[in-house]
């Protein structure tokens, strides 16, 4: 196999694959060599001093492997940027809902039938950022309304109490528990089928239980959400386009 390194430590340094291109990021901080592929981007983060023939045979160890995840990103459905003029389609708990703009004289936003009725005043000027706002703050309404419902039901199955449960906006994370059993949740998991709603709440309160991903920990998972496999990798793959972009 045809292998160029380009080396330039005083620039982005990369190596040539077989059909891909791997950012090398050389750092005194780690021991070991490891590879991340972020948004079809292969990154190879290996301890300052590591020859480049090893950084070489790593790479051409892990490059089935690193196919097989650039293959997976380019069957990732990519999101496209949302307009917020009547027509547009927004999800909510998995299905989708197709815009309606109204001349109001408040700023309302409510689900009929098939549609998103929002009402805003001045439909002849770019009322955009107005629109994303009240769909906005209508989703993180909706999200804690039926986030604690579930939180509450599935609290009382598992037999854990949380100490505080939040409702926020995060860039790359779905939930969290901390130590003390206080939940977060992204609010943006409301647009999500309510099934993977249903993952994400046991997945957080098992946390109580098993502060890990131990396979203690998946195991509980699996005892309240059996399929929670399934949900795990329609979450991964379908992310992206969980968001009012």
């Amino acid at each position: 196999m045809n292998w160029k390194s380009i080396l330039n430590f005083k620039t982005v340094d990369t190596i040539e694959g077989d059909g891909f291109v791997a950012e090398l990021r050389r750092t005194d901080r780690r021991k070991t060599a490891s590879i991340k592929i972020t948004e079809g981007k292969v990154v190879v983060i290996v301890p300052k001093s590591l020859p480049i023939k090893e950084i070489n045979a790593l790479v051409v160890e892990k490059q089935n492997w690193i196919k097989q995840k650039l293959a997976i990103h380019e069957d990732t459905p990519k999101p496209k940027s949302k307009k917020f003029v009547t027509g547009e389609s927004f999800s909510y708990l998995g299905k989708n809902y197709s815009l309606v703009i109204e001349p109001g004289a408040q700023s309302t936003c409510k689900i009929h039938q098939n549609n998103f009725l929002v009402s805003v005043s001045g439909l002849n000027v770019d009322n955009t950022a107005a629109i994303k706002q009240i769909l906005s703050k209508w989703y993180q309404q909706q999200a804690e309304i039926v986030l604690l419902e579930k939180t509450e039901k599935y609290a009382e199955i598992i037999d854990v109490r949380p100490s505080k449960i939040t409702i926020k906006s995060f860039k790359s994370r779905w939930g969290s528990c901390s130590i003390h059993g206080n939940i977060q949740y992204n609010w943006k998991i409301i647009m999500a089928p309510e099934y993977i709603l249903n993952y994400l709440v046991v997945h957080e309160l098992c946390h109580i239980l098993h502060h890990n991903h131990s396979p203690l920990f998946w195991k509980t998972v699996a005892k309240y959400h059996p399929s929670y496999k399934e949900s795990k990798a329609w979450l991964k793959t379908n992310a992206n386009l969980l968001d009012l972009t």
